[in-house]
C-alpha cells in the first residue's frame, strides 16, 4: 500500500488543503476495484482514519483506494463568505481523480 500525506491546492477552496490518500501496490495484477472517499468527524482530520483504525490493511485486502480529505470544521458544505468544501469534495476530487 502507497500513502501519500500532504497538501495539495484545490481551486474550489483557493487555498491549499490537507490530503492523505491509500494507493494498492501498483505490482498487484488487477486494477484497483474503486476508490472510497472517506470523510473525517467534527473533531478529527484527515488523517484520523489511518492513524486510529486498521484502514490500510482492510484497503489493501479489496484492492482499493481511500481519498481522506481535509475539511476543517466546514460540515462539508459550500459557505457563503467562506471555502467551498461542498464543491471541492463531491465535484474537485473525483475529476482529480479520474485524470
Amino acid at each position: 500500500m502507497s500513502v501519500f500525506r500532504g497538501t495539495v491546492y484545490s481551486p474550489s477552496l483557493e487555498m491549499r488543503t490537507g490530503l492523505t490518500v491509500l494507493l494498492p501496490r501498483e505490482s498487484e495484477p488487477i486494477p484497483p476495484r474503486g476508490v472510497i472517499y472517506l470523510l473525517h468527524g467534527l473533531s478529527d482530520n484527515h488523517h484520523c482514519w489511518e492513524e486510529n483504525t486498521m484502514l490500510s490493511i482492510y484497503a489493501e485486502e479489496r484492492n482499493v483506494a481511500v481519498v481522506m480529505p481535509e475539511v476543517q470544521r466546514s460540515y462539508y458544505m459550500d459557505m457563503t463568505n467562506g471555502p467551498q468544501y461542498f464543491s471541492y469534495v463531491a465535484r474537485e476530487l473525483p475529476k482529480t481523480a479520474a485524470m
